[in-house]
């Protein structure tokens, strides 16, 4: 048995989780965290069709917020662990965010520290941006391609 999963984007930018079951799509839960979003789809297509459903039998659509557009300026609100100098490093600085819809995050490019996958609500899709900072990414990027 194969069963679809959906992500639907909030307007408070938390995530409701909807299952196909046997009666249509029903919406089985809500998070405010990405990392959540696997768990309460297989939890919801248990409680509809009353087996647990591995990855082969589960398939999870995110697509692609409304509130971000591929290549805009973002900036790191926060990270998942603030006590690692390496992550935290990171909160406040100016980055570029691509959407990657396989991970249901974004693939984000920061200034001095390189990329990586950032969840949704790590990001502030609103950041205010001078022009040393673009000129900082440019010249980070610039140095990093030619490396």
């Amino acid at each position: 048995m194969q069963v679809r999963a959906r992500v639907r984007h909030e307007p408070d930018r938390s995530y409701a989780v909807l299952v196909e079951g046997p009666d249509g799509e029903v919406e089985v839960g809500c998070t405010g965290k990405t990392a959540d979003l696997w768990a309460l789809a297989q939890a919801g297509a248990a409680r509809l069709f009353g087996e647990n459903l591995g990855a082969d039998n589960l398939t999870l659509h995110v697509p692609q917020p409304p509130y971000g557009q591929d290549g805009q300026w973002v900036r790191i609100s926060a990270v998942a662990n603030r006590d690692d100098p390496s992550e935290s490093a990171d909160i406040g600085v100016l980055a570029q965010a691509h959407w990657f819809g396989h991970e249901g995050a974004w693939f984000v490019t920061v200034t001095g520290t390189g990329t990586g996958i950032v969840p949704s609500e790590h990001l502030d899709f609103e950041p205010v941006v001078t022009d040393e900072e673009v000129a900082a990414f440019h010249t980070y990027i610039t140095a990093t391609a030619a490396s």
